[in-house]
Protein backbone atom coordinates (compact mmCIF):
# COMPACT_ATOMS: atom_id res chain seq x y z
CA UNK A 1 0.00 0.00 0.00
CA UNK A 2 1.51 3.46 -1.03
CA UNK A 3 0.97 6.73 0.61
CA UNK A 4 0.67 10.19 -0.97
CA UNK A 5 -0.36 13.54 0.26
CA UNK A 6 0.63 17.18 0.57
CA UNK A 7 1.40 18.77 3.67
CA UNK A 8 1.55 15.84 5.97
CA UNK A 9 -1.90 14.85 4.79
CA UNK A 10 -1.45 10.84 3.52
CA UNK A 11 -4.11 8.87 1.52
CA UNK A 12 -3.56 5.45 0.84
CA UNK A 13 -3.61 4.27 -2.61
CA UNK A 14 -4.11 0.76 -3.47
CA UNK A 15 -1.47 -1.06 -5.31
CA UNK A 16 -2.22 -2.37 -8.66
CA UNK A 17 -2.17 -6.33 -8.69
CA UNK A 18 -0.91 -7.72 -11.89
CA UNK A 19 -1.25 -11.40 -13.13
CA UNK A 20 1.01 -13.74 -15.24
CA UNK A 21 0.06 -17.27 -16.97
CA UNK A 22 2.89 -20.13 -16.83
CA UNK A 23 3.04 -22.23 -19.04
CA UNK A 24 5.37 -25.47 -18.15
CA UNK A 25 5.87 -29.05 -19.20
CA UNK A 26 8.89 -31.11 -17.63
CA UNK A 27 11.29 -29.41 -18.92
CA UNK A 28 10.79 -25.40 -19.40
CA UNK A 29 8.44 -22.88 -17.64
CA UNK A 30 7.35 -19.71 -19.68
CA UNK A 31 5.03 -17.10 -18.87
CA UNK A 32 3.07 -14.19 -20.45
CA UNK A 33 2.97 -11.07 -19.98
CA UNK A 34 1.21 -9.41 -17.38
CA UNK A 35 -2.35 -8.44 -17.31
CA UNK A 36 -4.54 -6.74 -14.70
CA UNK A 37 -6.72 -9.32 -13.78
CA UNK A 38 -7.00 -12.46 -12.57
CA UNK A 39 -10.44 -13.76 -14.66
CA UNK A 40 -8.17 -13.09 -18.21
CA UNK A 41 -4.80 -14.68 -16.90
CA UNK A 42 -7.61 -17.57 -15.91
CA UNK A 43 -9.15 -17.55 -19.13
CA UNK A 44 -5.48 -18.15 -20.80
CA UNK A 45 -4.69 -21.08 -18.56
CA UNK A 46 -7.93 -22.65 -19.72
CA UNK A 47 -6.62 -22.17 -23.04
CA UNK A 48 -3.68 -23.62 -23.35
CA UNK A 49 -3.86 -26.46 -20.77
CA UNK A 50 -2.92 -29.48 -22.40
CA UNK A 51 -1.64 -28.16 -25.47
CA UNK A 52 1.37 -28.14 -27.60
CA UNK A 53 3.48 -24.87 -27.97
CA UNK A 54 6.27 -24.02 -30.44
CA UNK A 55 9.16 -21.38 -30.33
CA UNK A 56 8.24 -18.64 -32.76
CA UNK A 57 11.42 -16.55 -32.35
CA UNK A 58 14.72 -16.95 -30.71
CA UNK A 59 17.25 -14.64 -30.00
CA UNK A 60 20.69 -15.98 -27.69
CA UNK A 61 24.10 -15.25 -26.81
CA UNK A 62 26.85 -17.74 -26.61
CA UNK A 63 28.55 -17.43 -23.10
CA UNK A 64 31.64 -19.03 -22.19
CA UNK A 65 33.27 -19.66 -18.67
CA UNK A 66 36.73 -20.66 -18.05
CA UNK A 67 37.43 -23.23 -15.26
CA UNK A 68 38.67 -21.75 -11.66
CA UNK A 69 41.98 -21.35 -10.80
CA UNK A 70 43.99 -23.11 -8.16
CA UNK A 71 43.25 -22.68 -4.78
CA UNK A 72 45.31 -19.75 -2.73
CA UNK A 73 45.55 -19.20 1.04
CA UNK A 74 42.78 -16.94 0.61
CA UNK A 75 40.58 -17.85 -1.73
CA UNK A 76 39.99 -21.79 0.21
CA UNK A 77 39.71 -19.49 3.32
CA UNK A 78 36.61 -17.57 1.61
CA UNK A 79 35.45 -20.95 0.13
CA UNK A 80 35.28 -22.71 3.02
CA UNK A 81 33.80 -19.60 5.23
CA UNK A 82 30.92 -19.15 2.32
CA UNK A 83 30.44 -22.68 1.22
CA UNK A 84 31.01 -24.83 4.27
CA UNK A 85 30.20 -22.13 7.10
CA UNK A 86 33.98 -22.90 8.36
CA UNK A 87 35.69 -19.52 10.32
CA UNK A 88 38.79 -18.50 8.86
CA UNK A 89 40.90 -19.43 11.68
CA UNK A 90 39.83 -22.81 12.55
CA UNK A 91 40.61 -23.31 8.50
CA UNK A 92 44.15 -22.02 9.00
CA UNK A 93 44.68 -24.60 11.70
CA UNK A 94 42.92 -27.57 9.77
CA UNK A 95 44.98 -26.47 6.77
CA UNK A 96 48.18 -26.65 8.60
CA UNK A 97 47.36 -30.07 10.42
CA UNK A 98 46.93 -31.37 6.75
CA UNK A 99 50.20 -30.25 5.50
CA UNK A 100 51.62 -31.76 8.33
CA UNK A 101 49.69 -34.91 7.71
CA UNK A 102 51.37 -34.68 4.22
CA UNK A 103 48.22 -34.36 2.39
CA UNK A 104 48.26 -31.24 1.27
CA UNK A 105 50.86 -28.67 0.12
CA UNK A 106 52.49 -25.91 2.23
CA UNK A 107 49.09 -23.81 2.43
CA UNK A 108 50.89 -20.09 3.28
CA UNK A 109 50.50 -19.48 -0.67
CA UNK A 110 49.38 -16.43 -2.90
CA UNK A 111 49.93 -18.45 -5.98
CA UNK A 112 47.29 -20.11 -7.93
CA UNK A 113 49.69 -21.77 -10.40
CA UNK A 114 52.09 -24.91 -10.30
CA UNK A 115 55.63 -24.67 -11.59
CA UNK A 116 56.22 -26.12 -14.68
CA UNK A 117 58.30 -28.97 -13.51
CA UNK A 118 55.35 -30.32 -11.56
CA UNK A 119 53.07 -31.01 -14.67
CA UNK A 120 53.95 -35.05 -14.83
CA UNK A 121 53.13 -35.53 -10.45
CA UNK A 122 50.11 -33.21 -11.50
CA UNK A 123 49.03 -35.93 -13.94
CA UNK A 124 49.40 -38.52 -11.98
CA UNK A 125 47.95 -37.13 -9.03
CA UNK A 126 44.55 -36.90 -10.93
CA UNK A 127 44.50 -40.23 -12.14
CA UNK A 128 44.89 -40.85 -8.40
CA UNK A 129 42.75 -38.46 -7.32
CA UNK A 130 39.54 -40.18 -10.32
CA UNK A 131 39.96 -43.66 -8.50
CA UNK A 132 39.87 -42.16 -4.40
CA UNK A 133 37.56 -38.82 -4.88
CA UNK A 134 33.93 -40.66 -4.21
CA UNK A 135 32.36 -37.66 -6.11
CA UNK A 136 34.13 -38.74 -9.30
CA UNK A 137 34.62 -42.58 -9.26
CA UNK A 138 34.13 -43.23 -13.17
CA UNK A 139 34.48 -39.94 -14.55
CA UNK A 140 36.33 -39.76 -17.14
CA UNK A 141 38.07 -36.54 -18.71
CA UNK A 142 41.40 -35.41 -20.18
CA UNK A 143 42.86 -33.22 -17.67
CA UNK A 144 44.34 -29.74 -19.26
CA UNK A 145 47.73 -29.77 -16.89
CA UNK A 146 49.59 -27.18 -19.11
CA UNK A 147 46.77 -24.47 -18.35
CA UNK A 148 47.67 -24.63 -14.60
CA UNK A 149 51.54 -24.32 -14.96
CA UNK A 150 53.36 -21.20 -14.80
CA UNK A 151 56.67 -20.87 -13.05
CA UNK A 152 56.21 -17.12 -13.38
CA UNK A 153 52.90 -16.51 -12.10
CA UNK A 154 54.46 -18.34 -8.74
CA UNK A 155 56.18 -16.80 -5.33
CA UNK A 156 57.20 -18.67 -2.88
CA UNK A 157 55.18 -22.02 -2.54
CA UNK A 158 52.82 -22.84 -5.87
CA UNK A 159 49.39 -23.52 -5.48
CA UNK A 160 47.18 -25.62 -3.11
CA UNK A 161 46.62 -28.96 -4.25
CA UNK A 162 46.78 -32.50 -2.23
CA UNK A 163 49.86 -34.84 -2.43
CA UNK A 164 50.59 -38.35 -3.69
CA UNK A 165 50.02 -39.51 -0.17
CA UNK A 166 46.39 -39.61 -0.72
CA UNK A 167 46.82 -42.70 -2.68
CA UNK A 168 47.92 -44.66 0.21
CA UNK A 169 45.78 -42.74 3.12
CA UNK A 170 41.79 -43.67 4.17
CA UNK A 171 40.56 -40.38 3.80
CA UNK A 172 37.60 -41.74 6.23
CA UNK A 173 39.70 -41.67 9.07
CA UNK A 174 39.98 -37.76 9.31
CA UNK A 175 37.96 -35.92 10.82
CA UNK A 176 34.83 -34.42 9.08
CA UNK A 177 36.40 -30.89 8.83
CA UNK A 178 39.70 -32.32 7.24
CA UNK A 179 37.95 -34.75 5.16
CA UNK A 180 35.81 -31.64 3.89
CA UNK A 181 38.94 -29.00 3.14
CA UNK A 182 40.57 -31.87 1.60
CA UNK A 183 37.85 -32.81 -1.07
CA UNK A 184 37.90 -28.96 -1.44
CA UNK A 185 40.92 -28.71 -3.27
CA UNK A 186 40.77 -31.79 -4.86
CA UNK A 187 37.70 -30.49 -6.53
CA UNK A 188 39.40 -27.56 -7.81
CA UNK A 189 42.37 -29.13 -9.14
CA UNK A 190 39.84 -31.71 -11.21
CA UNK A 191 37.50 -28.20 -12.25
CA UNK A 192 40.70 -25.99 -12.89
CA UNK A 193 42.45 -29.01 -15.62
CA UNK A 194 39.07 -29.32 -17.14
CA UNK A 195 37.75 -28.03 -20.45
CA UNK A 196 35.50 -24.52 -19.99
CA UNK A 197 31.85 -24.27 -19.55
CA UNK A 198 29.90 -23.32 -22.55
CA UNK A 199 26.38 -22.63 -23.02
CA UNK A 200 24.04 -20.29 -24.98
CA UNK A 201 21.53 -17.66 -23.04
CA UNK A 202 18.34 -17.66 -24.83
CA UNK A 203 15.37 -14.90 -24.61
CA UNK A 204 12.35 -17.05 -26.77
CA UNK A 205 8.75 -16.25 -27.43
CA UNK A 206 6.70 -19.25 -28.04
CA UNK A 207 2.80 -19.34 -28.65
CA UNK A 208 0.24 -21.90 -26.99
CA UNK A 209 -3.73 -21.56 -29.08
CA UNK A 210 -2.38 -17.77 -30.24
CA UNK A 211 -1.05 -16.82 -26.94
CA UNK A 212 2.60 -15.68 -26.62
CA UNK A 213 4.34 -16.76 -24.03
CA UNK A 214 8.41 -15.53 -23.01
CA UNK A 215 11.19 -17.44 -21.52
CA UNK A 216 14.60 -16.93 -20.42
CA UNK A 217 16.71 -20.27 -20.92
CA UNK A 218 20.46 -21.50 -20.33
CA UNK A 219 21.17 -24.13 -22.98
CA UNK A 220 24.33 -26.07 -22.03
CA UNK A 221 26.89 -26.88 -24.90
CA UNK A 222 29.76 -28.20 -23.04
CA UNK A 223 29.36 -29.07 -19.20
CA UNK A 224 33.23 -28.72 -18.95
CA UNK A 225 34.61 -28.48 -15.60
CA UNK A 226 30.86 -27.79 -14.60
CA UNK A 227 30.69 -31.59 -14.70
CA UNK A 228 32.64 -31.81 -11.59
CA UNK A 229 31.01 -28.79 -9.86
CA UNK A 230 27.67 -30.60 -10.16
CA UNK A 231 29.04 -33.71 -8.92
CA UNK A 232 30.34 -31.62 -6.15
CA UNK A 233 27.88 -29.75 -5.13
CA UNK A 234 25.56 -32.77 -5.21
CA UNK A 235 27.58 -34.89 -2.53
CA UNK A 236 27.34 -32.06 -0.49
CA UNK A 237 23.53 -32.08 -0.75
CA UNK A 238 24.04 -28.59 -2.57
CA UNK A 239 22.46 -28.88 -5.53
CA UNK A 240 20.64 -26.70 -7.25
CA UNK A 241 20.25 -27.94 -11.11
CA UNK A 242 16.83 -28.29 -10.17
CA UNK A 243 15.88 -24.93 -11.29
CA UNK A 244 13.63 -25.16 -14.26
CA UNK A 245 15.45 -23.84 -17.90
CA UNK A 246 18.72 -24.37 -17.06
CA UNK A 247 20.23 -27.25 -19.27
CA UNK A 248 16.68 -26.66 -21.80
CA UNK A 249 17.15 -27.57 -25.23
CA UNK A 250 15.31 -24.76 -27.26
CA UNK A 251 15.63 -23.57 -30.56
CA UNK A 252 13.40 -21.86 -33.52
CA UNK A 253 10.73 -24.23 -33.97
CA UNK A 254 10.84 -26.09 -31.19
CA UNK A 255 7.85 -28.05 -30.42
CA UNK A 256 6.56 -28.49 -25.85
CA UNK A 257 3.59 -30.11 -24.75
CA UNK A 258 1.55 -30.99 -23.60
CA UNK A 259 1.84 -28.47 -21.10
CA UNK A 260 0.30 -27.60 -17.87
CA UNK A 261 -0.55 -24.23 -16.71
CA UNK A 262 -1.33 -22.13 -13.65
CA UNK A 263 -1.69 -18.50 -12.62
CA UNK A 264 0.26 -16.48 -10.62
CA UNK A 265 -0.18 -12.72 -9.23
CA UNK A 266 2.97 -11.08 -9.75
CA UNK A 267 4.70 -7.80 -10.07
CA UNK A 268 4.89 -6.15 -13.41
CA UNK A 269 8.30 -4.40 -13.12
CA UNK A 270 9.51 -8.26 -12.58
CA UNK A 271 6.93 -9.93 -15.22
CA UNK A 272 7.54 -7.08 -17.58
CA UNK A 273 11.41 -8.13 -18.05
CA UNK A 274 10.82 -11.72 -19.04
Amino acid sequence: MRTAGEKGKTSCIPEKKYYVTHLACVEMDAVTAPVKSREEAEKIAAACDGRMCQVEKDRFETVKKNPPQLYNLEDLLQDAETFLGYPRKQTENTLRLLHKKQLLTDPKTSSRYLTEDMGYSTEKLIDILLERIPFVKGYAYQPEVRQVLDSRQVTGYPAIIPTMKIERMNVRELDEREQNLLLMVAARLLMATSDPYTSEDHESELTCNYHTFYIKANCVRQKGYREIEQRYLEFFGKDDAGRRNNGLEIYLGKVYGPCNTYVKESDFSHAAQL
